[in-house]
């Protein structure tokens, strides 16, 4: 797997603590063995070996159950499909004998716009603009800049140095060399308080350990950046937050039986809604989305993409860090592709073809962007 066994796995990327996680399971000689959403952030050759240990597991007469929102990975590696849609079961197929427009149907009961992105936009200024921004050995010499009313995507593999650079523009990691802009204006960007006070706010790819506080209520989730700001004397202004948390389940439409419910209890594209109603509810200059759709089921999927495309047309200028390339080509204006902490190419969504993003994220493009 590539790391020492003595390693914290603590100290691990998430990648590669999912990798533990499944050498763990395989470790007892059981006679099923359940996989609920285990390629969620593998990169590919590592989907791979994945795949060929399910492979042998199944040869050795192991039942496997794989839980997935990823449909080519469910007509991949399945021989029957079970859906459920509402914590209903929805009835089972033969692999071979169904599609993915037939699947999707059952699970939200209608087709999805899965097209790509390519028409035109009409953006405003620059809210952000990045120039030879390095840190360390994560990433080097990244420049680009995003405008209002664009989303602007970075697509590479899983240690691309993506993430990393959405962590440096919110405070989280020192940036080594470089410098940032907003709005025109050079910044310096020490910690997240002065990232959120300055206008840029982060969604983080793993929601449950870094974007929400999963014993606490919706509400208090939502209101969590702001809570000093919402007191009535030495006390928390509980209408203000009952406010603005009915103001953004209804923006975004958080399925929630309440606000006193706990944030845990939701579904994952409810949970993410949330996330990204704590960031909206700060009025960001710059949105930051890493991984936006991870761990979630397609219906919702559809919601976010929606979602993150109406929030440019507001104005807002949107970043979108995915792994996932239907999506980025998807929800993008322009694609930034890294490969081993640098920017291979800047693609627009006319341009862009498949063959070409692949190309610039395995290090075979010689063009800078």
């Amino acid at each position: 797997m590539g790391f020492n066994a003595r390693t914290i796995v603590g100290d691990l990327s998430i990648a590669n603590q999912q990798m533990v996680e499944i050498a763990r399971a395989l470790t007892v000689e059981a006679k099923a063995v359940i996989f609920d959403e285990p390629t969620a952030s593998l990169t590919d050759t590592e989907k791979s070996v994945l795949f060929d240990v399910i492979a042998d597991l199944k040869a050795q007469g192991v039942g496997i159950i794989y839980i997935s929102h990823r449909m080519e990975e469910i007509f991949k590696i399945t021989d029957r499909i079970s859906v459920l849609r509402d914590g209903e079961y929805r009835g089972t197929l033969n692999t071979a004998e169904t599609n993915e427009d037939e699947i999707t149907q059952m699970m939200i009961g209608r087709s999805l716009d899965l097209s790509r992105n390519s028409a035109p936009v009409k953006t405003g200024e620059v809210a952000l603009r990045v120039e030879g921004l390095s840190c360390g050995h994560l990433f080097q010499e990244a420049t680009f800049e995003v405008r209002e009313g664009e989303v602007l995507g970075f697509y590479g593999l899983v240690g691309a140095g993506r993430t990393e650079i959405a962590e440096t523009l919110f405070g989280l990691r020192t940036p080594t060399a470089g410098r940032i802009f907003l709005k025109g204006e050079e910044v310096r960007i020490n910690s997240p308080i002065e990232a959120i006070a300055k206008g840029i706010s982060l969604v983080p790819e793993n929601r449950k350990e870094q974007g929400l506080v999963l014993g606490m209520s919706c509400r208090d989730n939502i209101t969590l950046p702001q809570v000093s700001d919402l007191r009535a004397g030495p006390f928390v202004a509980e209408g203000s937050e009952i406010a603005i948390y009915d103001q953004y389940r209804d923006r975004l439409s958080i399925k929630s039986p309440s606000w006193r419910t706990t944030v845990g209890n939701l579904s994952g594209g409810n949970q993410q809604k949330i996330v990204i109603g704590k960031w909206l509810s700060m009025r960001p200059e710059v949105l930051i989305v890493d991984e936006p759709t991870r761990g979630i089921d397609v219906g919702s999927k559809a919601e976010i993409h929606n979602l993150l495309r109406d929030l440019a047309k507001q104005g807002y200028a949107v970043i979108v860090i995915s792994s996932e390339m239907p999506e980025v080509l998807h929800v993008s204006d322009r694609i930034m592709a890294m490969y081993r902490g640098r920017i291979m190419r800047e693609f627009t969504a006319a341009e862009v073809t498949e063959d070409s993003l692949i190309q610039a994220i395995s290090g075979m493009s010689n063009e800078a962007a």
